[in-house]
């Protein structure tokens, strides 16, 4: 029996769907230093635990409106709602 073992490193593809985020996304989060990553020849390697440590700073979403691209959905207008249909 083989144990599961967790990576230290994943590639930026998998660390967006880890994060259920862009690639592009990754690469900003890289760049501004909020997730940590190492080059390995041309490869790119984002540090797990700075994967986990990141998730762990985003706050809390303790209402449970619908958000419509940064708006509650409840509060815009009728003819707002009308108009996006």
């Amino acid at each position: 029996m083989t144990p599961n073992i967790e990576p230290l490193a994943v590639s930026p593809r998998q660390a967006a769907h880890f994060l259920s985020i862009s690639k592009r996304t990754v690469s900003r989060l890289i760049s501004s230093r909020k997730i940590a990553a190492r080059k390995l020849g041309i490869r790119t390697l984002v540090d797990v635990a700075s994967l986990k440590t990141f998730y762990e700073t985003l706050r809390l979403k303790t209402d449970h409106a619908p958000l419509v691209f940064g708006e509650r959905a409840h509060v815009r207008s009728r003819s707002n709602k009308k108009r996006q249909q």
